[in-house]
C-alpha cells in the first residue's frame, strides 16, 4: 500500500513537472503575435518551470518580445503591460532561484525606475559576466544611465563593453550601438581605447563598415 502511494505521488509530481515544461515550450514556440498578446494581456502566462533550460527559454522569449517591432509600435500603456508580465515571470523565477542571471536581466530590462535598473544590472552582470545576450541587454538599458550610476554599475557596464569588443559578433553589435547612440559614444570609446590594439583596430573597422553602408 505504501509503495502504491509513493508511486502515485511520484506520478503526480512528474505530471506537474511535465505540465510546466509544456507550458513554457508552448509559450516560447507560439507565433510572435500570440506571445505578444499573452504578455500584453497577462493571461495564460506560463508557470515557473523547474528546469534551468526552460526558465532561460521563457525569459529569453520575454526579451525577444520586448526588443521586437510589434512591441516598438505599441503605445506606452501596452508596452508597460508587456513589461509588467515579463517582470512577473522573472520575479517568480527569482523566488525559486535568487541567483538566476536571466531573471535579473529581464527585471532590469523591464524596469522603468533607475534604482531598479541599476540594482538588477549589477546582479545580472555578477551572475552572467560573459554571456553576450545579457551584456547586450545590460548595455541597452544601462548606458543611458552611466553618468548617474554608482561605481559598481559603471564597472559592470564597462566590463560588458570590454567583453563584447573581444569577439566579431560583439564588435559588430557594439559598432551599431556606437553609431545609433551618439550621447553614449564617449563611454564606449574610453573602454575600447583601454583594450589591446588589435581589438581597437577591429572595432574601428566595424564602425567604418557602417559608415560605408
Amino acid at each position: 500500500m505504501f509503495a502504491a502511494v509513493l508511486g502515485l505521488v511520484a506520478a503526480l509530481g512528474a505530471l506537474a513537472t511535465f505540465g510546466r515544461e509544456y507550458d513554457v515550450a508552448f509559450f516560447a514556440r507560439s507565433s510572435d503575435l500570440a506571445t505578444f498578446e499573452s504578455l500584453a494581456s497577462g493571461a495564460q502566462l506560463p508557470q515557473t518551470p523547474f528546469s534551468n533550460r526552460a526558465m532561460r527559454e521563457v525569459l529569453m522569449t520575454c526579451g525577444a518580445v520586448q526588443q521586437g517591432l510589434l512591441y516598438a509600435l505599441q503605445p506606452p500603456e501596452v508596452q508597460d503591460r508587456v513589461d509588467t508580465s515579463c517582470t512577473q515571470i522573472a520575479a517568480a523565477v527569482l523566488v525559486r532561484n535568487p541567483t538566476y542571471a536571466a531573471a535579473h536581466t529581464i527585471v532590469m530590462f523591464s524596469a522603468k525606475d533607475s534604482a531598479t535598473i541599476i540594482q538588477s544590472l549589477i546582479r545580472s552582470q555578477a551572475t552572467a559576466p560573459r554571456e553576450a545576450w545579457h551584456a547586450k541587454l545590460r548595455l541597452r538599458k544601462g548606458l543611458p544611465l552611466y553618468d548617474s550610476a554608482n561605481t559598481a554599475a559603471k564597472r559592470a557596464i564597462e566590463s560588458d563593453i570590454a567583453f563584447l569588443v573581444q569577439s566579431f559578433g560583439g564588435r559588430s553589435w557594439l559598432a551599431r550601438l556606437y553609431k545609433d547612440k551618439i550621447a553614449q559614444r564617449p563611454v564606449i570609446v574610453r573602454v575600447v581605447e583601454q583594450r589591446p590594439n588589435d581589438e581597437q583596430v577591429a572595432f574601428l573597422r566595424e564602425v567604418r563598415k557602417l559608415d560605408q553602408n
